[in-house]
Parts: structure tokens; sequence; C-alpha cells
């Protein structure tokens, strides 16, 4: 535990910043998704965009989606219960917040195997690139309709 608090004050302090909001966005989306409607959820992470938009963030595109992805991926790393879903709406927020375009992407393949099940994935896109979610074939999966237009 102490060597993981002196990574994390050994970052620089743009870095620990991020890490922080990825943590706590992952844990509201988290704790948001068992308590309440997915609608609700969303309008809430609407109006944490709304309102940290007006702080300039001075980052590339590029750089931005990779530190977004760098941040969502050392958080999770750390948190077990943080599945794909909770790590996509958390880094669509982050991208969003950094004006850049962001699609949450929500698939379905049927399980290889004897049994019909389906097998879920939730991976965000940014700039045509998928900046958090990718998987070796991220085509297998069916996309669902996008949950809201943006």
């Amino acid at each position: 535990m102490i060597a993981l608090w002196r990574k994390f004050f050994s970052l620089a302090r743009s870095d620990r910043r991020l890490v922080v909001e990825a943590a706590a966005l992952m844990a509201l989306v988290w704790t948001g998704l068992r308590i309440l409607r997915f609608a609700t959820l969303q309008r809430i992470l609407d109006r944490y965009i709304k309102y940290a938009m007006s702080r300039p963030i001075g980052h590339t595109a590029a750089v931005s989606i990779a530190t977004v992805r760098w941040a969502i991926g050392a958080v999770s790393a750390r948190a077990p219960s943080a599945n794909c879903l909770v790590q996509a709406l958390a880094a669509d927020a982050m991208l969003r917040r950094r004006h850049l375009p962001s699609e949450i992407r929500i698939g379905v393949r049927p399980r290889s195997g004897h049994s019909a099940r389906l097998e879920g994935h939730a991976w965000v896109e940014s700039g045509g690139v998928v900046a958090v979610g990718a998987l070796d074939d991220l085509s297998e999966f069916e996309t669902l309709a996008p949950a809201r237009p943006r």
C-alpha cells in the first residue's frame, strides 16, 4: 500500500489530478449504475461535463486521449469492480470535458460454445480510434443503437 502511495505522489501534478478525476468518476458511475436509472446517471455526468468545461485544459487531442486511456487503465487495474461499462462512461465524461468527440459503443456477441448466452462489451471511440475498452477483435460485436444522440 505504501508503494502505491509513493508511486502516486511521484507522478506529475497534472497526472495525479487526472488519476483522481478518473477514480472519482469511476466511483460515481459504479454507484450510480446500482442506485439510479441510466438516464439519471447520464444527466448527472452531463452536468459534471458542463460545469467542468468552464475550466480550460491545454492538451492536444492525441495527448488527451492517451492520458485519459492511461488514467482509466491505472484506476481500473486497482479497482476490480470497474467493469467495461464503468470505464467507458467515465472515459466518455473525461474526453467530453476536454472538448473531444466521444462516442460510447455497447456491443454484444454470442458466446462460443454450447450456451446461447450473449457476451456484452462497452468501449469508447474518439476521433476514429478506440480510446478505452479495446479488445483484440471488436468487429465480432454487434453494436447496439446509441443510448442517446449527441
